[in-house]
């Protein structure tokens, strides 16, 4: 049995927002050709109404109360008001939606906003195949074909732990400098292709990683695609966490959240791991509707997975407890759910225990 967090952003529809009679007949010629797309236009144009489309007094106002619910905008207008309207909602490049312009004419598709993690220069391209047009896309690494990390890391599966270092590392490969790579599973290597300035670092190479000799000001840009904490000094990693790490967890009746979380956050400190790697929490059916794992599970926004006794029962562990055994009739929970949910016989962290709470964690091979 799983919980889990409804998934939201790809899966929501595309708004299509047009403005003069012109722009709304493409909008509703454009509009069966996306799929689960929505026009929305000025209450003035009635036949577009009757045809489906959905109005609208005023533009802002619009944009306030629907730009949460897509995913994708495509605006038929001048790129001016569409900037200005959009501007005030717009937050990071790691949530905000994708955003492509078009004329009133059809002549040119503007990704305008999150061309990679977004999709807008994918969108552009579509809606400017479909309907003839010259698609526009202005993001540097697309012009020069170089790896755009935040588009690798999504195609990848990857998670970016510190979204500040992208532009860094985008910056590095445009202006082809020296690159550190940390990949022992090879996780985006066909993304790098033949770039010619990657040093890729063997297992046991990033402790002796240190800041570029003669040059102590200016250390060289590193991905590191791992689960775990890099120990190098002088030298600064754009963080990329496959989803690998299953989190086995045992607890007392009604131990709070904060407590589960705290021990957890120990446990993957002490052993140098990364949170954004947990792929999903598991224990035993029994604990289904222990609220402090599922508060845990919400706040990682990760799923949880119960297992029946039945099943742990039959999972060889390290560590079992003859004390879990006569209680509730298996030996192990935490060891037994992590190593069951990740389907590995291995467990990277063997169990932890606090007072209220036990721990295991297990690292599986596939992403879910």
């Amino acid at each position: 049995m799983d919980i889990e967090k409804p998934r939201t952003g790809s899966e929501s529809p595309t708004a299509i927002v047009a403005l003069t009679r012109h722009a709304v007949e493409l909008a509703l010629r454009l509009q069966p050709e996306l799929p689960s797309s929505v026009c929305y236009v000025p209450v003035r144009h009635r036949f577009a109404l009757a045809m489906g489309a959905r109005g609208f007094q005023r533009l802002g106002g619009l944009l306030g109360e629907i730009w949460p619910r897509y995913s994708a905008f495509v605006f038929i207008m001048a790129a001016g008001i569409a900037v200005r309207r959009i501007a005030p909602l717009i937050k990071s490049k790691l949530s905000d939606p994708a955003v492509v312009v078009l004329d009133e004419r059809g002549q040119f598709v503007v990704s305008l906003l999150s061309g990679h993690l977004g999709g807008a220069n994918q969108l552009a391209l579509k809606v400017a195949r479909l309907l003839g047009a010259q698609p526009v896309i202005t993001t540097a690494s697309d012009v020069w074909k170089k790896p755009a990390m935040d588009l690798v890391a999504r195609e990848a599966g990857l998670e970016v732990e510190n979204p500040e270092m992208l532009a860094r590392l985008t910056r590095a490969f445009l202006e082809d400098e020296e690159v550190w790579v940390f990949d022992p599973e090879g996780r985006i290597e066909d993304s790098l292709g033949d770039y010619p300035h990657v040093r890729r670092l063997s297992p046991g190479e990033p402790e002796t990683v240190r800041e570029r000799p003669g040059d102590p000001g200016a250390p060289p840009p590193g991905l590191w695609v791992h689960e775990t904490v890099p120990s190098p000094e002088g030298i600064r990693f754009l963080l990329l966490r496959p989803q690998n790490l299953v989190v086995g967890i045992g607890c007392n009746r009604g131990t709070p959240m904060e407590e589960i979380r705290d021990f957890l956050e120990s446990v993957f400190r002490e052993h140098r791991l990364s949170l954004r790697s947990v792929r999903n929490l598991a224990s035993v059916d029994l604990k289904s509707r222990e609220e402090g794992m599922i508060k845990l599970a919400e706040t990682l926004r990760r799923p949880i997975r119960f297992y029946s006794r039945e099943e742990l029962r039959n999972v060889s562990v390290p560590n079992p407890s003859l004390r879990v055994a006569n209680h509730i009739g298996v030996h192990s929970v935490c060891e037994a759910a992590a190593i069951l949910s990740a389907q590995s016989p291995t467990l990277l962290v063997p169990k932890q225990k606090t007072p209220n709470v036990t721990l295991a964690v297990a690292r599986a091979d596939c992403p879910s």
